[in-house]
């Protein structure tokens, strides 16, 4: 009995092995190391986040694989802009899931300040894009612009309800947080990749990296779950204190 427990409860950690990031500031990045082809994408979550219930220690970003780490929201926004509206599929006053700002956590934004200086890049930029998408909805991450409006860059609906195909081309060494909508709760991953030309070294070097990130939107465990978790841990606990009959 103690060790089905035991293995119930290692399997069932397995299972949520991933980090849950629900607040504080974070980025979506890469770093690059000059003469490489690839960049290597990561989650940069800012000291004090909080993750699993804790604020991150330390005075520094701390770095996670796109696999190690989901982003968990709860906010709620009426959707009044008629661009971001049509990209999500649904009408204006619809009620989205939405996160990327401090009044929205978790803060999420976009950052490539671990690539080397703007002059190493034609063009000074680097070109992001959505290249793949699973959920129980739609998605749109959108910009607001003072004087100049509502931006839609990102659509799982396709490219036409995009600014530019789906595509940024984002200066090196900029930061931007952008608003994440979301239409319905459930699981969803968001697959970016990153292309640019290195023109720092000798030679010009293609370079190109992607990443799936993970989203979690209005869902906590469910409860039943945490039940055999607990279940199963004291049914272990029990287990080992018995005394030996040898």
């Amino acid at each position: 009995m103690g060790l089905i427990a035991a293995g119930l409860l290692f399997h069932s950690s397995r299972a949520f092995a991933q980090m849950i990031y629900t607040d504080g500031h974070g980025d979506l990045g890469v770093e690059y190391t000059p003469g490489e082809t690839e960049f290597e994408a990561h989650w940069g979550i800012g000291a004090g986040s909080i993750v699993d219930g804790d604020p991150l220690p330390g005075f520094e970003e701390v770095e996670f694989a796109p696999d190690e780490l989901v982003a968990r929201l709860f906010g709620t926004a009426s959707v009044s802009n008629a661009s971001v509206a049509s990209a999500l599929g649904v009408d204006t006053g619809y009620t989205a899931y939405r996160t990327g700002n401090t009044s929205y956590p978790p803060n999420l934004g976009f950052a490539l300040e671990e690539v080397g200086m703007p002059e190493d890049w034609l063009d000074e930029s680097i070109t992001l894009t959505l290249t793949g998408f699973s959920g129980p909805g739609e998605i749109a991450i959108s910009q607001t612009i003072s004087g100049f409006g509502t931006i839609v860059w990102f659509s799982s609906n396709g490219d036409a309800f995009t600014v530019n195909d789906n595509q940024w081309a984002f200066g090196v060494g900029g930061h931007q947080h952008l608003d994440w909508w979301f239409t319905e709760k459930g699981s969803y991953t968001l697959e970016f990749t990153w292309t640019g030309t290195y023109i720092g070294g000798e030679n010009p070097v293609d370079v190109q990296g992607s990443g799936t990130f993970g989203f979690q939107v209005n869902m906590i465990p469910e409860p039943h779950i945490l039940g055999l978790l607990v279940a199963g841990f004291l049914v272990f606990i029990v287990f080992l204190r018995r005394p030996s009959r040898i």
